[in-house]
């Protein structure tokens, strides 16, 4: 019977590129993927969006707001839902996280 971990081997160099850092990172979290999952879909449903639309209604955004809004929502949960690997999940929920605050200071500010 197959086991659910698998053997890999990562070095970190002194030369080491941000892109090679972040692919030994991902290839290291693939292991925990249900949890990093579940922690991006918990802050982006629990924190991120509820705030969003309380101060979306309180301060009044426009629809648009509610839109981008729920197309990051959905750019989260397309790749977690599709079973994409950790390197797929984390973009995603940083261009979402990206939005959502930047559309928050929108609004406050």
């Amino acid at each position: 019977m197959a086991t659910l971990a698998q053997s890999t081997q990562y070095t970190v160099t002194k030369n080491s590129t941000w892109l090679n850092r972040y692919t030994q990172f991902t290839t290291a979290a693939e292991f925990n993927r249900l949890g990093w999952a579940a922690t991006a879909l918990t802050i982006q449903g629990c924190i991120l969006s509820p705030v969003h639309i309380l101060l979306m209604s309180v301060y009044g955004g426009g629809d648009w707001q509610f839109l981008v809004s729920m197309l990051c929502f959905l750019l989260v949960l397309v790749p977690i839902l599709s079973a994409l690997p950790v390197k797929y999940i984390f973009p995603a929920f940083g261009i979402s996280l990206l939005v959502h605050l930047s559309m928050i200071l929108l609004n406050l500010l």
